[in-house]
């Protein structure tokens, strides 16, 4: 924002003033070398005439009134004038008139021969020469005097004698205040200090001892205590200080004081504001010192408020005492800042290695921060004590509770066992006692989420940095008359703050509506069921599940199955059926990942249907996390308390700050040596660093992401972290996962193919061509139930059973009953057992009675690699590999069957010993019964969106739980590959301990195979291949087993780059794989959500295919499942990162115009005018910035991304090329203005004008030149912005710019060409005053009122011609910032020199 007003402190210290350039005399010499005459001064303005009868005024200036009304004392016609009125003759600091006095009109004169050294003699010798001509009668007009004579022969001017007032003794009212507040300040805080320290003295000491003597104890009895138990949501490396704190009524004392001497400081401000405007009343007139004063003041305002916002999160405690554990009210929670004493890079997102400058600033940043501890996140929660007398706090949702015994704080978790068996045994509940003791452990199931009301959030949102530079930066502006454009710059500052704190609470609010949720379930306490609220329950406690309801806590079922709906909290598009722990299963418990997913319903899910087992009325689960232990909670807690991300962008902005800071001294320096010194060259440094620094630019920086995320919201993308945006901006390579992404949702039911002997049958494409033990396979080897109509369970589960045509009964018996088609000729079987697929086992195995036979079928089903190390190798065919791996190569998802038939007679125990087999009994010596065969279609736009994808230099990678046979054919047809039918290397896990080939290392290893000739290149060298890759070009692709190996054996990175699949991946493997990459690249990944959750929220940028519009799973989320939505997410990112960028720009260079203007102006004392500046200001800059951010995304990605250094070279170039035009352009401006005769003789001499009227120093042709070309780069450097380059489209799409362009520039150029005129004249352009215009220039007597102009010549018209010229010059200087931009820095120059000195950068397969 612009800062003029430096020109009224220059008016106020004319002492320190040199009013006159430097280098040049004005009004030496004209074009020819003579000695330029005195010049005249038009309409030099006389003081005001007073008479005792208005008949003593000459003719031209003498009053008249309408009919029936009587001109006054105070200069008014009325019908009657009263006694009280004052007259306008009279002055304010001397004694009232006496008698009747009038005052004449105002009189102009023209002074020939002027003198600047002589002004008011001369002026007022010329102005008595006019009155005595235009009233022969007058004799002589006598100075001002309190009792004028009666004579209408001597009238007198009205100019009031300067009152002679006391020099400042520095004890005046003023002073006295000032020295009584400041001294308040001091004595409260030295006063609450030492009685603070003497309080605290002894406490410390004691707080001292405990912790000595318990780390003085023996080792067994701190391991019991010392260690923290980190809940699942805590970082374990998390290093917390904690201090107690209680009140104190001396410190409640003091701190209520302290607020009052706070708004006392915004009091003494409006105080010494209020002063200048009364002309300095409490200095006695004195500017220097009153100036001065505001000076200290306005140092120890900025002081008083930085300190406020630096130590904000400390100061409740400083006016509290620090105090043992055992007696705190409050504590204190200090914890490193994350990225704070590590490698600054490790939460910086780089384009490049950071230079040694980057460094070295963040060793700065980290080392100031440290010194004044803002390297700690600071929290101040209560300490709550229970009526059992257990203190505890919450810490970031997390309680803490406090040990007596260790004197820490420590969180805690309840045990409930780590396997199946443990968990399924405990079905008793908790007793009231045992609820007590876990309730003061771990808290309410409850996640509270403050939001504050809008008071408190406006007083969060302005207790920063910024803030409280811009507000005290204002106290500037309405210290001097520039309080019009302070008034609009708090107002615009005002919205932008209201605009992000109406946002922040409205995602609050979501997140709380979210976060916050109760309910009543029915719990067992003490062996009875008891309703009670969901902030009740307790890791331990028995629930019962009801159809409907969400549920309150993370839990395994105990008794009975339900089906979920995990759409909201995973991404899951179909409901998810849970089956009941088993209590032989001594498999370890894993609630995410392992096979205790199956059994495991999570907080937030809703129970679509339950179904409780036989004789059961109910179903039952136990509950095994509450609160923010949960997943949800977990997730949550992200939300709340998100990992710090610090783009380049960020960082260096940091560095350009303090580059402008230097800039603002280089201008200080020459405002010395051209122009001021003492107060005003403060003022002048004040307003230096304002221009250059612009309070709006944390607003421009963050337009941008806003506007891309309401057009992302548009597109059906939904963003919870805009900063994400702008990382979007850069990526540079995006996974997918396959199924339901990369393709159709569904799979299609392509075959099955039988094997007997060892040998595979024919494939048969009907189910009633197969045999009778694969049908009767297809139709129970599932966990396929019926909700509503709708199938519920695996997908590819639901099309194998639809595909067997036989139908789901229900049964009260057994765990289902299925019944053949008619027509067909088996019989109806039941499903006696049924172990659920798990992703640890890539398998499920049924055990089915055959109602025809008596016998029981058990079917293994699940990966073609896992049947085959379960079935017996007398039953696998010998071309197995060969025939499956075909088939995955051409697209097919493949599963196998194995089966074993037995009979229940054979069985000690019979049918209730078997019933007791566990998981492994059941699937032993199972015989392969053949392949089961799906079709995996690619989505209609998939290929098309990879190809822009590639074509946006962005890699393309797949990471799949499916095979990897059938990952690299989808990624061969959607056009992943580098070429359809390209040379693609396998690599798979050998575990056989004997084989031992060419010499090679014996036991397990990885082995590479041609994914099209296996058996031709068996085993590769995948090296070799990757060295010749320029030649003939090779691409990878990985199994699970293999990627694990080669991450243990540090080999994966090596490869990371070259492999195209990562197969078999299990959720954890995703995490891994995302993390590698992310160590290369800006990161993105997509899925459906399910098992992708953790991968989504490992990458840099992670977007959940989900139905959930406010997904807590990624960054951004979306309900269009399709790959479109990730090139969308990068058309937006990119636009949004040119468009901070150049936000940043235009405040910059905004800033650089102003740093010209403002060494001009100061080196010929002029300026621009008032409404300019509230123009330029207000209306030009806020709106362009805003405008600016309405670009456009283009179409198509592009093979470049954005700069987001916004010190790299290309945007120094742009920034510092349009710089250097603009100067040559201006100074060729003043040439040609010193080149016109008409000039010459003509310039302007600060000397003769009255310097105090700042808003009037425009009234010149310097100024006039000044301020037109100023104010054409000021809406020129915005066109600049809008060159959409490679990622916002072209320049006239930006609609709402170019409108504003048009307008702006119209505007101008009818400033610059046309005659005088009202809408030129509010602006002071080619104007004057209207006696000037019309008896000089001849132009019409303007109708309105005009301001008399402060220059002696009365007018700043340019002549026609001259017009023109300066108008071609403007259109000269926009053209050559447009090639400069749009050729130089964004065209064919920047292309080659990227070309010749191409940049480093990660080489990348596409």
């Amino acid at each position: 924002m612009t800062r003029l007003l430096f020109l009224t402190g220059m008016a106020s210290c004319l002492a320190w003033v040199h009013a006159t350039p430097k280098f040049n005399t004005v009004n030496g010499w004209d074009l020819n070398g003579n000695k330029c005459p005195l010049p005249s001064y038009n309409a030099y303005p006389c003081p005001t005439l007073c008479v005792r009868n208005i008949a003593s005024c000459p003719l031209s200036i003498r009053p008249s009134c309408p009919a029936g009304q009587t001109y006054c004392v105070d200069g008014t016609c009325q019908s009657s004038c009263s006694a009280s009125l004052v007259s306008a003759c009279a002055c304010a600091s001397e004694t009232s008139l006496q008698g009747n006095v009038y005052p004449c009109l105002t009189l102009t004169v023209t002074i020939k021969d002027f003198d600047a050294m002589n002004k008011t003699e001369q002026g007022l010798a010329t102005c008595q020469q006019t009155v005595q001509a235009g009233n022969a009668s007058i004799q002589s007009v006598t100075p001002w005097t309190s009792n004028p004579p009666a004579s209408d022969q001597t009238p007198m001017w009205n100019t009031c004698p300067v009152a002679v007032l006391p020099p400042i003794r520095f004890t005046e009212p003023v002073y006295m205040t000032i020295y009584i507040f400041y001294g308040s300040c001091i004595v409260n805080l030295i006063l609450w200090a030492l009685y603070k320290q003497f309080r605290e003295r002894s406490i410390k000491d004691e707080v001292g001892q405990k912790r000595q003597a318990f780390d003085d104890a023996p080792l067994e009895k701190n391991e019991k205590v010392s260690s923290k138990e980190q809940d699942e949501g805590m970082d374990d490396d998390q290093d917390m200080n904690i201090k107690a704190y209680r009140r104190d009524f001396v410190g409640y004392l003091a701190l209520s004081i302290f607020l009052l001497q706070t708004l006392g400081h915004v009091g003494l401000m409006i105080m010494l504001t209020k002063d200048y405007y009364d002309n300095y009343a409490l200095f006695n007139g004195d500017a220097l010192i009153a100036s001065s004063t505001f000076i200290g003041m306005w140092y120890l305002l900025f002081g008083w408020f930085a300190s406020i916002t630096l130590f904000r999160s400390r100061i409740s405690n400083f006016f509290r005492l620090r105090c043992l554990y055992k007696d705190g009210q409050y504590v204190q929670v200090e914890a490193k800042q994350e990225g704070a004493g590590k490698q600054w890079n490790t939460m910086v997102f780089m384009e490049a290695r950071a230079d040694v400058v980057m460094r070295f600033a963040q060793f700065v940043e980290q080392r100031l921060k440290a010194l004044i501890g803002s390297d700690l996140a600071v929290t101040t929660t209560k300490l709550v004590r229970t009526k059992e007398g257990t203190s505890y706090f919450v810490y970031q949702c997390t309680r803490f509770i406090y040990h007596e015994e260790s004197g820490y704080f420590l969180t805690h978790s309840i045990d409930l066992g780590s396997r199946h068996s443990d968990l399924a045994k405990l079905t008793s509940g908790l007793t009231t006692d045992e609820a007590q003791a876990r309730q003061v452990l771990v808290g309410p199931n409850f996640i509270s989420v403050y939001v504050p009301n809008v008071f408190m959030a406006f007083v969060r949102e302005f207790t920063s940095f910024f803030y409280t530079y811009q507000f005290t930066v204002l106290w500037l502006f309405y210290y001097f008359a520039y309080w019009q454009v302070g008034i609009a710059d708090t107002a615009v500052i005002l919205i932008s703050a209201m605009i992000k704190v109406v946002v922040r609470l409205r995602s609050e609010k979501r997140i709380k509506k979210m976060a916050e949720s109760t309910d009543t379930v029915m719990i067992l306490r003490d062996g009875q069921w008891k309703e009670m609220s969901t902030d009740h329950l307790l890791p331990g406690d028995v629930i019962q599940l009801v159809q409907g309801k969400v549920t309150p806590c993370d839990g395994v079922i105990l008794a009975g199955n339900v089906v979920v709906d995990e759409s909201s909290l995973t991404g899951e598009p179909l409901p998810i059926r849970k089956f009941p722990l088993r209590r032989e299963d001594d498999t370890v418990y894993d609630r995410t990942g392992g096979t205790g997913k199956i059994s495991t319903i999570f907080a937030g899910t809703t129970v679509a249907q339950v179904q409780p087992a036989p004789h059961e009325e109910h179903v039952l689960a136990l509950v095994t996390h509450t609160g923010t232990a949960t997943d949800k909670g977990r997730l949550i807690k992200k939300i709340l308390f998100p990992t710090h991300v610090s783009f380049i962008f960020d960082e260096q902005l940091k560095i350009v700050i303090l580059i402008l800071l230097a800039c603002a001294l280089i201008v200080l320096g020459l405002a010395i040596w051209l122009y001021a010194t003492g107060t005003s060259a403060w003022f002048y440094a004040m307003f230096a660093i304002c221009q250059l620094i612009s309070p709006l630019l944390p607003a421009a920086l963050v337009v941008g992401q806003s506007v891309a995320a309401g057009r992302l919201r548009n597109k059906q993308i939904y963003c919870v972290d805009l900063p994400r945006i702008l990382m979007a901006g850069k990526v540079q390579i995006f996974c997918f996962d396959k199924t339901g992404t990369l393709t159709k949702e569904g799979l299609e039911f392509y075959g099955a193919q039988g094997a007997k002997d060892a040998q595979f049958d024919m494939m048969q494409e009907k189910v009633g061509d197969l045999p009778d033990l694969m049908q009767m396979a297809m139709a129970s080897c599932h966990s396929v139930t019926q909700l509503h109509g709708q199938w519920i369970g695996n997908p590819v589960d639901i099309e194998m059973f639809k595909a067997s045509q036989w139908q789901l009964e229900a049964s009260d018996d057994y765990v289902d009953t299925l019944q053949a088609p008619s027509g067909s000729s088996l019989q109806t079987v039941h499903v006696l057992k049924r172990f659920e697929f798990v992703h640890a086992r890539m398998s499920m195995s049924v055990a089915v009675l055959d109602t025809a036979t008596n016998k029981v079928h058990v079917f293994v089903k699940g990966a073609y690699e896992k049947i085959k190390e379960l079935s017996s190798k007398t039953s696998i065919p010998a071309n197995y590999d060969t025939v499956t791996a075909d088939m995955a190569r051409h697209g097919c998802y493949v599963l196998a069957v194995a089966h074993r038939e037995i009979d229940l007679g054979a069985i000690d125990g019979g049918k209730d010993a078997f019933m007791q087999w566990d998981r492994e009994q059941l699937e032993q010596d199972v015989d392969l019964l053949g392949l089961l065969l799906f079709k995996n279609q690619l989505k209609a736009d998939t290929t098309e969106n990879i190809s822009k994808l590639k074509q946006g230099a962005t890699r393309t990678v797949m990471i799949t739980g499916d095979t990897a046979l059938t990952g690299v054919y989808i990624a061969r047809q959607c056009g992943m590959t580098q070429q359809p039918n390209g040379k693609v290397l396998l690599g798979d896990l050998v575990t056989n301990s004997d084989e031992k080939k060419n010499g090679g290392a014996i036991g397990p290893r990885v082995v590479w195979t041609d994914v099209d000739e296996p058996e031709t290149f068996d085993d590769v060298d995948v090296d070799q291949y990757l060295k010749n890759k320029a030649h003939t070009p090779v691409e990878l692709a990985v199994t699970g087993k293999a990627f694990d190996w080669l991450v243990d054996h540090d080999l994966m990175r090596q490869y990371l780059l070259d492999t195209r699949v990562f197969a078999r991946m299990t959720p954890h493997g995703k995490v891994q794989c995302i993390k590698l990459h992310m160590e290369r690249g800006i990161t993105a990944m997509t899925g459906d959500g399910g098992n992708d959750c953790g991968a989504l929220r490992a990458a840099h940028v992670g977007i959940a295919m989900s139905d959930a519009e406010a997904s807590i799973v990624s960054p951004f989320s979306t309900s269009v499942r399709s790959v479109k939505s990730c090139v969308e997410l990068l058309r937006q990112g990119r636009a949004a990162l040119a468009t901070s960028i150049t936000g940043y720009k235009y405040l910059i260079l905004y800033g650089q115009v102003m740093m010209m203007l403002k060494i001009f102006t100061f080196y010929f004392s002029i300026s621009m005018s008032q409404n300019i500046w509230i123009a330029v200001d207000v209306f030009i800059t806020v709106l362009l910035t805003i405008a600016v951010s309405q670009s456009q995304a283009a179409d198509e990605l592009t093979p470049h991304r954005p700069t987001a250094k916004i010190l790299g070279p290309q945007i120094l170039a742009s920034a510092m090329g349009v710089v250097l035009i603009n100067w040559l352009f201006l100074i060729g401006g003043y040439i040609m203005l010193f080149q016109q005769p008409w000039f010459r003789c003509n310039e302007f001499d600060s000397a003769a004008v009255d310097i105090s009227k700042w808003w009037l120093l425009s009234d010149n042709y310097e100024g006039a030149l000044l301020s037109l070309m100023c104010v054409f780069q000021f809406i020129n450097n915005a066109a600049l912005q809008n060159w959409g380059y490679h990622f916002r489209k072209s320049f006239y799409r930006n609609y709402s710019l170019m409108f504003l362009l048009a307008l702006y520039f119209a505007c101008a150029s009818y400033w610059c060409l046309a005659e005088p005129n009202r809408f030129g004249c509010l602006f002071r352009y080619n104007c004057g005053t209207a006696d000037v215009l019309a008896q000089q220039l001849h132009y019409p007597m303007p109708d309105y009122y005009i301001e008399p102009y402060n220059t002696p010549l009365g007018h700043n018209v340019f002549p026609q011609a001259f017009r023109w010229k300066l108008w071609g010059l403007i259109l000269g200087n926009i053209a050559t910032t447009h090639v400069w931009e749009r050729f130089v820095v964004l065209g064919p120059v920047h292309a080659y020199l990227a070309k010749r000195y191409p940049v480093r950068r990660t080489k990348m397969i596409f």
